[in-house]
């Protein structure tokens, strides 16, 4: 099985939850774009119109690795400015809005996605898995969530919310992975084998010309201040921080889930992802199911969850009261447990880039906040 070989393997289309109108402060474009960020996006298209970043608004991010239609706001005077077409990004006007789009303007997001190199044992597999897929899977967090998993083990935050700072910061800055550039690569081995020598970690970014990365930030901060590793910690900028700390939250909410299915499904089976491994239950008994709240140190315990949620934070060593930090406020907020993908259909057909092979193209569409990962998952079983 194979995903994302070609861009058009993985199409995603926003679904706006906005009805466009004929006038009004900003105009709205659709950006359909090719191996593109949302930010690179976003960057093509103030060129366009001549505006700074805070004049452009949008709904969500999408994935670099896939043809994607979304919708951006614009701040402009003359909106036909921003029709354009480009080798990667195509942009039209659709309409107009009073407000600008912010991030979870959205009803969800429609997939289409090829999955290719599909063994005929393969095809039996998603064939078999096809109606309890359409009744709904759990509606986990998937991988994209753990990107901060990468080249570390163990989650920063929980580093933090145990007040190790140390570890966390040891974690941010020594990470390295085989995508990191071998500058970047080199110096955070050598940050790892001089752990404590801020001033040579410093000097040795200095030379490489990284004074402005985070590495240079935080050794920087160190050199000056050599046991402050909470004032370290704060140096990384907000918006990662909050990264590492909502994915030690997905992951305990993951993991309550997982029991969760165990508990009502016939039989399960598991399948690997960035944190470990999810379960996905045979004949999931989904009908009293609603929904589960993201751990917080305030939150109410459901009475229906509560012995399931005291297991994994025992299994964490955590208490809810760890999860009260000066460092990000978390909320309780509440999660659907049970994902079912509307629209839902498969088709199979010889696989022309793989002799021999079979692909499925499967299409949806999820609301918000879910991940079309776990569907594929759940319906090949990998």
């Amino acid at each position: 099985m194979k995903l994302r070989q070609k861009p058009d393997d993985f199409i995603v289309e926003e679904l706006p939850n906005k009805e466009w109108k004929q006038s009004g402060s900003y105009a709205v474009y659709k950006v359909s774009k090719v191996g593109m960020t949302t930010f690179a996006a976003e960057k093509v298209l103030a060129t366009h119109c001549g505006v700074k970043f805070n004049k452009i608004g949008f709904a969500g991010l999408k994935d670099t690795h896939a043809r994607t239609v979304q919708y951006f706001s614009v701040d402009v005077q003359n909106p036909q400015v921003g029709v354009f077409q480009e080798k990667n990004v195509r942009s039209e006007l659709v309409g107009f809005l009073d407000e600008q789009l912010r991030t979870g303007d959205l009803k969800g997001n429609r997939f289409v996605i090829t999955v290719r190199n599909l063994s005929e044992k393969d095809v039996e597999v998603a064939k078999k898995n096809e109606q309890d897929v359409r009744a709904g899977v759990p509606n986990y967090f998937d991988s994209q969530r753990f990107g901060s998993l990468k080249g570390v083990e163990g989650f920063i935050a929980k580093d933090v919310l145990k007040g190790d700072f140390e570890s966390a910061v040891k974690k941010i800055v020594t990470a390295t992975t085989r995508h990191q550039k071998a500058k970047i690569r080199g110096v955070r081995k050598f940050i790892l084998a001089h752990w404590g020598d801020w001033r040579a970690c410093l000097e040795l970014i200095e030379k490489n010309g990284l004074e402005r990365t985070s590495e240079g930030t935080i050794m920087r901060y160190l050199a000056e201040k050599p046991q402050d590793f909470k004032g370290a910690f704060q140096r990384v900028f907000k918006g990662i921080r909050e990264l590492f700390f909502s994915a030690y939250q997905s992951f305990v909410w993951n993991e309550c889930v997982k029991k969760v299915v165990r508990e009502t499904s016939s039989g399960v089976f598991s399948v690997p992802y960035e944190a470990g491994k999810l379960v996905f239950g045979r004949k999931w008994r989904t009908g009293e199911l609603k929904t589960l709240p993201l751990l917080a140190a305030d939150m109410r315990v459901p009475k229906e969850y509560d012995r399931i949620i005291k297991q994994i934070l025992a299994q964490e060593r955590m208490a809810l009261v760890d999860f009260f930090t000066d460092e990000h406020m978390y909320v309780a907020r509440e999660r659907e447990l049970v994902l079912v993908p509307n629209d839902f259909a498969v088709t199979f057909a010889d696989d022309e880039l793989h002799v021999g092979k079979k692909k499925a193209c499967v299409s949806f569409w999820l609301g918000k906040g879910s991940y079309a990962t776990i569907i594929t998952k759940a319906l090949f079983e990998q």
